[in-house]
């Protein structure tokens, strides 16, 4: 089911199943699910399935998949936006989104926009096109170029993500809100120290890919 949520995410971004099998397994390791399973799901979701259960609808109202994306650095989360059901996050949407995290980074940390910031996200397509580029260049925020297939040296994959899926797991939520709440919940009770670990380790994880010329690093 997990995996599902991942893959339902991940090609509403418009990355292609390759890549997202590949991604899956840096993530799970022996337990991803097998690559015509992933292929099969991200059909499933390209032609519209919302639902990442195997039997949706039965038992009562029940809450499925959210979807959400995270901005956050060292001292805490800054923006959290979750999809509306039923839409699909393309550049336009995602250029809304890039307002609307700097309208609230002019209110959280205001320093940031004063000083200048470096901006880490991955090369999904919706990422690298031309309009989101243009969006970046007007905000003015700086990106830092990210390797492909490297959620190691993505924080949101590498720290963020496991402890809130841990977190998340085994409850049960009747409807989208119920989710959001308890997402919103769990990033303002997380201390700032677990934020700024996440950091000290990208350091250090990009300090071991230069030296091991691009192999993916360790934990």
């Amino acid at each position: 089911m997990e995996q599902r949520v991942v893959m339902k995410f991940l090609v509403n971004e418009g990355v292609k199943p390759a890549d997202i099998y590949r991604r899956l397994q840096a993530q799970y390791g022996d337990e991803t699910l097998s690559r015509s399973k992933t292929f099969e799901w991200c059909k499933r979701f390209k032609d519209g399935r919302t639902s990442v259960s195997d039997d949706p609808g039965r038992g009562g109202s029940q809450a499925t998949a959210v979807m959400a994306s995270v901005f956050w650095d060292k001292r805490g989360v800054i923006h959290v936006d979750f999809l509306p059901r039923g839409a699909t996050i393309n550049s336009e949407y995602y250029c809304r989104v890039l307002s609307d995290v700097h309208t609230r980074l002019r209110k959280k940390r205001p320093g940031l926009i004063t000083k200048g910031f470096l901006f880490l996200q991955d090369n999904a397509r919706v990422y690298t096109a031309h309009r989101t580029t243009c969006t970046l260049q007007q905000l003015g925020w700086e990106v830092l170029p990210h390797p492909p297939y490297s959620p190691d040296l993505a924080p949101s994959d590498f720290h963020l993500f496991g402890p809130l899926k841990e977190f998340l797991g085994g409850q049960h939520f009747s409807t989208d809100d119920e989710v959001k709440q308890a997402v919103l919940g769990w990033f303002s009770r997380t201390d700032k120290s677990f934020y700024a670990e996440a950091f000290q380790a990208l350091v250090k994880r990009w300090d071991k890919r230069i030296n091991v010329a691009g192999g993916h690093v360790e934990k």
